[in-house]
């Protein structure tokens, strides 16, 4: 099947003009990082000048005007902004690679790498074997056989030494004269990039060259954002190898990909050998907790951390996916095991409630995270281990290097005797452990992944703050057997998805929008997708004069065990008498028990002609330990979340209100105080609703809209 599908590539790849005008030239090049060439034969030429990108350092050589040899690579100094461009290549005599940090070197992939595309006409390596062994004679030589084929008569095609070459573009591939007399000439062995290295289970370990797609279309490089805006970053994502433009899996889709040069497509699966037998990396196996994100989990859990059964993978009731064992083959997806196969924050599994769709088992316990190293106590403010990676795998900048913005978040000032090198600390007593900054632009600081010690409790949320007062702030949720609400809303927010409501969310700044993490499935969402309406009420009519559409241009996940993820708009909302923003509470705040509060919402109403309005149902909030009684001991209550009720009808949220708010008021100022999370079922009879306790967060929020001042794409 995949050399149908191959043959199919190469006649695409023949055809396709891969060089639009816009095409950046760096495609061309494969990239070692700190590192440079030192010619020891010095008749080799060099050209060095002052130039402020790679861009037009690879521009300048790809043309090859103004040199005096063919330019095969560059390397650029970083600290002088000077490219210094090669006549040799790695591969090339009387050269040697020398590590230097202040230089990235840049390659001709044609001159270094032995395998090809199409026809090979491109090919530019050192291969000088034919198939049958026999050595090849050089292009300069007409002994044993005379021939036309002169470097003069084909600029560009590199006939020099006696290596494979084909510059006519034949058929058969690179070839060359051979030195047997009664051979004239025949084809050499050099292998397809496609099957160069073979693909064992769903690619995630593919290192490869391959660097177009399956319908011919060039890939476009991880480091660069255009044509298409990403989140692959090489530097975010260390260990997935994103090199150069080349095919890879670094979120688990069922095999290679890459972005595309096609303005239009922004990506596509990659055509690869499949290996004769998947091996599957035993190392990360565990089947009693999870290690890291839990992608090797292997164990029996079947119920979501709510006591929601799962749903089975080879199954599309209630939900339709596309996670099935045959596009994810080393995955495990056996019956209706909670596993990971997507590289989300942890193991998850569609449920059999046809109302939610995605719930998470982080009931499953984490393994060897409780040594003195690897844990912390209370809010880890006295943590002193050497951990200095974030939970998102980015390594923390030094603390010196961030003293200035550290101030600015600390009143008194840090206590900089703790802040050793990189390595994660809680200099701000985060309520949500140690943390760090970070060298990614769009992520100034995170988490590290390190987690609170075995039997340490949560801390109260009383004693984490001065003391117990005002709140000060506002809730809202989205409702079964609600009644339609007026346009006081204002800081209501419909997400949308391929233009269909989604979820719920609500303003609480400008170009800030707070909602439920299980809106996002994945941290790598493509945000080109949704929406943000503000100003609606009713969500059909299409007429609305009020409305404000917004693009998102970043997501920031909460802490961990959270539920929450802060919505960055691409631009800020305007406010007026139909979009405002809703207050927050304060960080230490407690909502009596019996306090009336309002959920709204434009999801599932119980009712077969919903008109698309905004719905309210009013609730009263209830103590945790009462809320446990009425979940009868299957859901846990704890201090991150509030729960509340309807005294009257049953009414509650339901898939569609989920992100929305549950607000509250006091002293006649309405207030977010709960943020609508999956539970069980819609509006069930004695059984509350749980929702994200939005003061117990309330120091993360404001820290992020205090730091978190890059726009996402930058």
């Amino acid at each position: 099947m995949w050399i149908s599908k191959l043959k199919l590539l190469l006649l695409v790849i023949m055809f396709t003009d891969g060089k639009g005008k816009r095409r950046n030239a760096l495609h061309d090049y494969q990239k070692v990082s700190e590192v440079t060439l030192i010619r020891t034969d010095m008749s080799l030429d060099i050209k060095t000048k002052l130039l402020n990108s790679t861009e037009l350092c690879a521009k300048r050589c790809s043309k090859n005007k103004g040199f005096t040899f063919f330019c095969k690579a560059f390397a650029f100094d970083r600290s002088t902004k000077r490219c210094h461009w090669l006549s040799f290549s790695s591969t090339s005599a009387g050269v040697r690679k020398k590590r230097d940090f202040a230089f990235d070197l840049y390659e001709k992939k044609e001159f270094i790498r032995d395998c090809i595309h199409g026809k090979g006409e491109n090919y530019k390596g050192t291969i000088s074997v034919t198939k049958r062994g026999l050595p090849c004679q050089t292009w300069s030589s007409m002994i044993p056989h005379e021939h036309s084929f002169l470097h003069s008569s084909y600029r560009g095609k590199d006939l020099r030494e006696n290596y494979c070459r084909n510059p006519q573009g034949e058929e058969g591939g690179p070839w060359c004269f051979t030195t047997s007399p009664e051979v004239r000439h025949d084809v050499c062995d050099i292998p397809f990039c496609t099957e160069v290295e073979c693909v064992s289970c769903n690619g995630e370990s593919y290192r490869g060259p391959m660097d177009y797609t399956e319908t011919g279309k060039e890939c476009q490089r991880w480091d660069l954002q255009r044509p298409h805006k990403h989140k692959f970053r090489p530097e975010r994502y260390p260990d997935k190898s994103l090199d150069d433009n080349y095919c890879r899996n670094p979120d688990g889709k069922s095999r290679p990909w890459c972005l595309t040069l096609d303005p239009e497509t922004p990506w596509e699966f990659c055509t690869i050998k499949p290996c004769a037998h998947s091996i599957e990396n035993a190392t990360d196996i565990t089947t009693e907790c999870t290690r890291g994100q839990g992608e090797g989990y292997r164990g029996f859990m079947n119920v979501t951390y709510s006591g929601t059964p799962c749903q089975r993978w080879d199954s599309q009731y209630p939900h339709q996916h596309n996670f099935t064992p045959e596009n994810h083959k080393c995955k495990d997806l056996t019956e209706n095991y909670c596993r990971n196969p997507d590289g989300e924050e942890s193991p998850w599994c569609f449920t059999t409630n046809p109302n939610i769709r995605i719930g998470y088992c982080t009931q499953i316990p984490m393994c060897d995270v409780f040594t003195a190293e690897e844990c912390y106590h209370g809010n880890g403010n006295n943590y002193q281990g050497n951990l200095a990676t974030t939970r998102l795998k980015l390594t923390c900048t030094m603390w010196n290097e961030n003293m200035e913005e550290l101030k600015r978040l600390i009143f008194r000032g840090p206590d900089e005797r703790m802040l050793n090198k990189n390595y994660c600390r809680n200099p701000d007593n985060d309520v949500h452990g140690p943390w760090c900054y970070t060298d990614n632009p769009t992520i100034p600081w995170d988490y590290c992944a390190i987690s609170r010690c075995e039997a340490d409790p949560t801390p109260p949320l009383s004693k984490l703050g001065d003391s117990v007062h005002s709140c000060g702030s506002s809730k809202h949720v989205r409702i079964v057997n609600g009644i339609s609400t007026q346009t006081g809303e204002v800081w209501m927010v419909s997400l949308r998805y391929r233009n269909k409501h989604k979820c719920g969310g609500s303003l609480i700044k400008e170009s800030w929008i707070l909602t439920a993490s299980q809106c996002f499935p994945s941290r790598d969402e493509d945000l080109r997708h949704y929406e943000a309406w503000l100003g609606v009420h009713n969500i059909f009519d299409k007429e609305e004069k009020n409305k404000q559409i917004m693009n998102i241009s970043q997501l920031v996940f909460g802490p961990k065990g959270s539920n929450l993820v802060l919505l960055k708009l691409s631009r800020s909302a305007v406010l007026t008498n139909f979009v405002g923003i809703i207050k927050r509470p304060y960080h230490d705040c407690i909502v009596p028990e019996k306090t009336v509060c309002n959920v709204y919402g434009w999801g599932y109403t119980g009712r077969t002609n919903y008109n698309g309005l905004l719905q309210v149902a009013n609730l009263v909030t209830i103590g945790n330990d009462k809320c446990n009684e009425n979940h009868q001991g299957k859901i846990i209550v704890n201090e991150s979340e509030i729960c509340a009720k309807s005294e009257s009808d049953p009414a509650g949220t339901c898939e569609g209100d989920y992100g929305g708010p549950l607000v509250c008021e006091e002293d006649k100022i309405k207030l977010i105080q709960g943020v609508i999370i999956p539970g069980r079922g819609c509006a069930t009879p004695n059984r509350p609703g749980i929702f994200v306790r939005v003061a117990y967060y309330a120091k993360w929020i404001e820290k992020v809209l205090l730091t978190y001042k890059v726009q996402s794409f930058s």
